[in-house]
């Protein structure tokens, strides 16, 4: 679960963001204003830091510099939320890791912050992975989707797990048999696309995708981000 400062002055038009956040397996931090952030901030452990520019009360480049200048946030990558008519204004100086457009669903939000996470490597592939709603934990052998535990096999883990450790590299049936069932399996290729279909009825719905399936190939673990 990957911890969330959000520091906004339009709170009552982004309450709807963090809302989404909160469904999507994100713990937000309590949220804090441009002005006040210092005085509200309390030094816990965080992932990532949200700044709305909108509307936002305090010059940016002050804003962005004296967040880096705190000793507990320093390293921890910022991301702004920027109206299209001030995207001239963005200067790489201000320390930030990348910024979306206004106006930005809570779903793109959401699915921007954990490639991000991906891309530096906040996650740690031998303990757990994480891609939009789902997130693995490879040291308790446990699956959530929106923060609800799945219940998977212990092969249909194993599949999951061995797919998402290599995002977009597609295997075919062949070689995911030898390499979740190992060499001394003798069932055939079938037993891959059943166990496929059922991971993707318990970890798939309202649109997700996480699974690909290639055709006259085998399957894929889609990138974070695509």
């Amino acid at each position: 679960m990957y911890r969330v400062l959000f520091i906004t002055d339009d709170w009552a038009n982004k309450k709807a963001l963090k809302s989404a956040l909160l469904e999507r397996g994100f713990s937000v931090a309590p949220s804090a204003s441009s002005e006040v952030f210092k005085e509200e901030f309390t030094p816990e452990k965080l992932d990532v830091l949200i700044v709305d520019l909108e509307r936002c009360a305090t010059e940016h480049a002050k804003l962005c510099h004296a967040l880096r200048r705190e000793p507990a946030l320093k390293d921890v990558p910022l991301v702004l939320l920027v109206p299209e008519a001030q995207l001239g204004h963005l200067d790489v100086a201000w320390g930030f890791e990348d910024y979306l457009t206004l106006p930005v669903t809570g779903t793109r939000l959401a699915e921007r912050l954990h490639f991000l996470m991906w891309k530096l490597h906040k996650v740690e592939l031998k303990n757990g992975f994480a891609h939009g709603a789902l997130v693995i934990d490879f040291e308790r052998y446990e699956v959530h989707v929106k923060g609800e535990p799945v219940d998977l096999t212990y092969k249909e883990f194993e599949l999951l797990k061995f797919l998402a450790t290599h995002p977009g590299k597609v295997f075919t049936r062949e070689a995911l048999l030898d390499k979740v069932w190992g060499y001394d399996y003798y069932g055939g290729t079938r037993t891959v696309d059943v166990h496929i279909r059922r991971l993707r009825s318990k970890i798939e719905s309202r649109g997700a995708t996480y699974i690909d399936t290639v055709r006259n190939v085998g399957y894929k673990f889609l990138e974070p981000g695509k």
